[in-house]
């Protein structure tokens, strides 16, 4: 293949990632859903939650010497691109390479974060594992509550509380920064839950158009979280110079 045609290639890929489908109105629209769409919500959040789970063992578990994190960035990337080669419906398959990727992942970024963000390894397992409590949320308000109007009030509101309770005790854990900055990444785990909210809605929208590749949701979403995390430092870092 021609550098011309790969290049074309990777722009229209580029150009149809950031081109949605969906407007306010789709925002907004909380009328009720069939039960298939309601279970590839739940999919989807379970996704999510053993991907940050994942994740943050990573983090926790991140090698120190120079030749082990290399190895992790080498078997990331290579995870990465088995799990872009696999096909859709190896459903089982694509939640281990995720699982794994994630857990690789962390290993592997997790010293990148505390040296860009100036933070220890502590905030960022801590910030990873108020995430995941947030996606329990959203798990078990998709899971019981009847309307569906109401699942995200409800998820939101579960949040609130228990995604504090999550950092506190992540706080006593690790100490350090984890334990200083606690109410201000409360703030911003919340803000991106709202935004897990706003984006559900438009997995739903692709659901109903037959779009039901739940494992691909979930990765769109996970590749926005570190971007929160990055945002939310900027703004300790200004309010603290």
């Amino acid at each position: 293949m021609r550098f011309s045609a790969l290049r074309r290639r990777a722009v229209n890929a580029a150009r149809n990632y950031f081109h949605r489908e969906w407007d306010m109105h789709a925002v907004i629209n909380f009328d009720e859903v069939a039960p298939f769409i309601r279970r590839h919500l739940v999919q989807v959040y379970l996704c999510l939650l053993g991907a940050s789970v994942s994740f943050a063992l990573g983090c926790y578990f991140c090698p120190g010497l120079t030749s082990e994190r290399l190895f992790t960035v080498f078997a990331t990337f290579v995870i990465i691109f088995c799990l872009y080669k696999t096909s859709p419906w190896q459903e089982n398959r694509r939640i281990c390479l995720l699982l794994t990727g994630a857990f690789f992942g962390g290993a592997s970024f997790a010293p990148c974060f505390t040296w860009l963000l100036g933070v220890d390894t502590g905030f960022v397992v801590a910030s990873i594992w108020g995430a995941s409590v947030g996606f329990c949320c959203f798990v078990a308000s998709s899971m019981w509550t009847m309307r569906f109007d109401l699942v995200y009030y409800v998820a939101l509101l579960l949040c609130s509380p228990l995604v504090l309770i999550g950092l506190l005790s992540a706080s006593a854990v690790f100490g350090g920064d984890s334990a200083r900055w606690t109410f201000q990444l409360h703030a911003g785990l919340l803000w991106f839950m709202v935004y897990v909210a706003v984006y559900s809605q438009e997995v739903v929208l692709k659901a109903r158009s037959g779009d039901v590749d739940y494992v691909k949701h979930a990765i769109t979403l996970i590749t926005d979280f570190p971007a929160v995390i990055v945002h939310v430092m900027k703004l300790l870092k200004r309010q603290v110079g």
